[in-house]
C-alpha cells in the first residue's frame, strides 16, 4: 500500500485527527491526485503523519496551505502514559522522521493546529515560525456564555435583532450563502478568492462526512446574513460567513454565531473562529468571550533565489 491509502485507513480510525487534515477533506479542496502524506510507521501502526499539497509556481516547488484550509501541518499519536520528558523525545523523533520524508521543495509554508504548541524540532531543521492567533469558546455552559458576551454584543444580539424580529434557521441552500459571502468580499473591493462550484463541493463532500452546517438570519422574508460551520469530533470552525450590505447593522450575523457556538457548546466541542490578526475582525471574535489561543505557522526557503527576493521585498517595503 502506499502512504496515501495507508492514511485514507489511519483517518477512518484515529478519530481524533482535526477535519483539515482528513484525507476526504485534502480530496476536496486539493483534487485526489493533488496531495500526498508523509507517516511514520511502528509495527505496522502509524504514529505520526503530516499531509501537504506540492504546487509549482514558475521554476518553484511550493508546499503550501490549500484553499479554506485553516491548518493542516503535523499529528501526532502518543502512546498511553507518557511521562512529559517522554512526550518530548517522542515529538523529537516523529517530528524528524517527518520533515525528513518530505519532498524536496523551494518553500514551505503550513498552519499547524494549535494543539500543536512543541515546534522546537522545526527549529533545530532551521524551519522558521510565526506565531498567529485564533479564538475558542470551550469548557463552558450556555449561561456562563451569556455571562461572557460583551455588552455591545448582547445589546445588539437581543435589542436589535430579536425585537426586530430577526430568527435563526438552519438551511442547505449553498447558493444564497455563496451570494452573501461574495456580497461580503465585494463591499471591502476584493474578489471572492473561490468558486461557487468550489464552495458547493465542499459543501456536499463536508455534508457527505456529517461536518458541515450553515445557520442562516431572516429578517421579514430576506435572508441578511449566515456563516458555513465545518467540525470534527472535539470543535467546530467557523469558516466562513457573509452578511447583507443592507442590513448589516441589525445583529443577523450576531444571532448566527451565538446560535453556532450554542451548537458548538451543546455537542460537547469548542467553537473555534478561526481567528483573524486583522484589529477589527479580532475585536468581534473577542466579544463573544472566547480566549486567545495561540497557533504557529511554519516555513521554510529552500531557494536562495526566493531568499533573495523576499529580502529584497522586505527591503523595498
Amino acid at each position: 500500500m502506499t502512504n496515501k491509502e495507508k492514511y485514507r485507513k489511519f483517518c477512518q480510525k484515529e478519530k481524533n485527527i482535526p477535519i483539515f487534515s482528513k484525507d476526504w477533506w485534502l480530496d476536496s479542496v486539493c483534487g485526489e491526485n493533488n496531495w500526498d502524506v508523509v507517516i511514520v510507521e511502528k509495527g505496522q501502526e502509524i504514529f505520526a503523519s503530516l499531509p501537504y499539497q506540492k504546487t509549482k509556481r514558475a521554476i518553484f516547488e511550493m508546499i503550501k496551505m490549500p484553499q479554506l484550509t485553516q491548518t493542516i501541518g503535523v499529528y501526532i499519536k502518543y502512546p498511553p502514559k507518557q511521562k512529559y520528558y517522554k512526550r518530548l523525545s517522542w515529538e523529537k523523533d516523529m517530528m524528524t522522521q517527518l520533515i525528513n520524508g518530505l519532498p524536496k521543495f523551494d518553500y514551505f509554508s503550513q498552519n499547524f493546529n494549535r494543539k500543536i504548541t512543541n515546534w522546537l524540532p522545526l527549529y533545530w531543521a532551521r524551519f522558521e515560525q510565526t506565531t498567529k492567533y485564533t479564538y475558542v469558546v470551550e469548557n463552558i455552559t450556555i449561561e456562563e456564555l451569556e455571562k461572557n458576551l460583551e455588552t455591545d454584543i448582547r445589546r445588539r444580539r437581543r435589542r436589535k435583532a430579536n425585537e426586530a424580529g430577526v430568527e435563526v434557521l438552519e438551511s442547505d441552500d449553498i447558493e444564497i450563502f455563496y451570494n452573501l459571502n461574495s456580497k461580503t468580499f465585494n463591499r471591502q473591493g476584493r474578489d471572492v478568492p473561490y468558486s461557487f462550484g468550489f464552495v458547493k463541493k465542499l459543501y456536499e463532500t463536508c455534508k457527505k462526512n456529517n461536518a458541515v452546517k450553515m445557520f442562516f438570519a431572516k429578517y421579514k422574508d430576506k435572508i441578511i446574513a449566515a456563516n458555513f460551520l465545518v467540525y470534527d469530533k472535539n470543535t467546530v470552525y467557523y469558516l466562513m460567513g457573509g452578511i447583507h450590505p443592507d442590513f448589516k447593522d441589525l445583529g443577523g450575523m450576531d444571532l448566527v454565531q451565538f446560535e453556532s457556538i450554542k451548537f458548538a457548546l451543546e455537542t460537547n466541542r469548542a467553537f473555534d473562529f478561526e481567528g483573524s490578526m486583522i484589529e477589527s475582525i479580532e475585536k468581534y471574535f473577542r466579544s463573544f468571550g472566547a480566549i486567545q489561543k495561540p497557533y504557529f505557522t511554519i516555513s521554510k526557503t529552500n531557494s536562495k533565489l526566493l531568499k533573495i527576493k523576499s529580502l529584497l521585498k522586505e527591503v523595498f517595503k
